[in-house]
């Protein structure tokens, strides 16, 4: 049979409150009150840890936010007055992005793309910065911080995508701000000059390094690595160049008006043919 343990604590019967007031002499009601403050401070104590962990928890998540949040200030619209390029190659370092068995990692291509775009904007006397200029980890963050501290600028992050079914290929250039929509819509035109080339449309999005910009900011997909057809045109310097050009001459476009850029004899030999018949914008895929 279980047995009560009888608590005794906070209990005053007869006996001890006669013996308890024969000696101290003092009324009843100082029992009470004495047994009163005892069971507060045990219920106190009792209680304390549980109310220490929340209010641990609740600062542990102030400071995790405060850290991971950028200032964010009004974006200037310098569509058409910037001055510096910053070209921004996805992925690098431990980050391979897309990896495909048709295509090479995408933080390869995208890196030999941005460095062709950069040469190319630098040839047309614009000045630029690049995220980074070899195969090295550079957090979103950082990207950001780049990004921001230049004047009259703009962003352009160079990406391929992924998909897991290996038919979808084509283009698409994504924006967040409205500042950014004209130049997105550019460079998704002058990709379309390329030979077979699918439009995926211009679509709007939330990734950070959009987001957070205080310039017009653009992240270019320059097709899927899971398809058989553009992870083998990746692997080709002179398709990677023709890729850069197209960039390059909507951005200058953008900035001094059409006819000013002139492409590499290479490039410019090439006679742009009709878009495939499948060139209207399809549905975005989901970024990887």
């Amino acid at each position: 049979m279980q047995q009560h343990k009888k608590q005794v604590l906070f209990v005053c019967d007869r006996r001890e409150i006669t013996r308890w007031q024969a000696k101290s002499r003092r009324p009843l009601g100082a029992c009470f009150r004495k047994n009163f403050w005892r069971k507060r401070y045990f219920l106190l104590l009792t209680r304390m840890p549980r109310l220490i962990s929340r209010a641990l928890a609740i600062a542990f998540v102030a400071s995790l936010g405060a850290c991971t949040t950028v200032p964010r200030t009004a974006i200037k619209d310098t569509s058409r007055t910037f001055t510096t390029v910053v070209v921004d190659a996805g992925h690098g370092g431990k980050d391979n992005g897309a990896y495909r068995r048709y295509g090479p990692p995408e933080k390869i291509v995208a890196l030999d793309v941005a460095q062709r775009l950069e040469r190319n904007l630098r040839e047309s006397q614009l000045k630029t910065v690049m995220t980074r200029s070899s195969d090295v980890f550079i957090p979103l963050n950082d990207r950001v911080a780049i990004e921001n501290s230049q004047k009259k600028a703009i962003f352009v992050s160079i990406h391929f995508n992924d998909s897991r079914r290996r038919g979808i290929h084509g283009f698409e250039t994504y924006y967040h701000s409205g500042t950014s929509a004209e130049l997105a819509n550019r460079i998704q035109s002058k990709l379309m000059t390329i030979p077979h080339s699918m439009n995926r449309g211009v679509h709007t999005a939330n990734f950070r390094v959009l987001r957070l910009a205080y310039y017009p900011a653009v992240l270019v997909e320059c097709g899927f690595l899971s398809n058989r057809s553009e992870g083998n045109q990746a692997r080709d310097a002179e398709y990677r160049e023709l890729l850069s050009e197209r960039i390059a001459e909507a951005i200058v476009e953008q900035r001094y008006g059409p006819g000013v850029y002139h492409a590499s004899p290479q490039v410019a030999a090439a006679q742009p043919q009709p878009a495939s018949p499948g060139s209207e914008p399809t549905p975005p895929a989901v970024h990887h």
